[in-house]
């Protein structure tokens, strides 16, 4: 017995197979970006690139903090603090950066921004 199915089938299996996956993607990240939201919502928190892979720097809203960088889930794996001498290759190789959050009545002097759950 043959089994016909016919394209319009595929794609609407296809379609909702990615939107079930982003959608677990996107309830993932929500967790890990609410959790970085914790220890910096008196900060700034940017999303940037790193060997292809999307990456978080967070930075507590004082001078000589420095920030820590952490992977998509939520694990720190560099240190960039720059008043202490203490500065791993990471903090070098960062791109295409984006703040993502960043606390009203900063010392950056720069706009509150707030584009984390969106």
């Amino acid at each position: 017995m043959k089994i016909k199915i016919s394209y319009v089938t595929l794609m609407i299996l296809g379609c909702l197979l990615t939107l079930t996956s982003c959608k677990n993607d996107k309830l993932s990240n929500q967790k890990i970006l609410r959790g970085l939201y914790t220890e910096y919502k008196n900060g700034k928190l940017s999303k940037c690139q790193h060997n292809g892979k999307t990456i978080y720097v967070g930075e507590l809203n004082a001078y000589d903090a420095g920030s820590s960088v952490y992977d998509k889930d939520g694990s720190q794996i560099g240190s960039c603090k720059y008043a202490l001498g203490r500065i791993d290759p990471i903090c070098h190789e960062l791109k295409d950066c984006e703040v993502i959050y960043r606390v009203e009545d900063n010392i950056w002097g720069q706009p509150a921004v707030d584009s984390l759950f969106r």
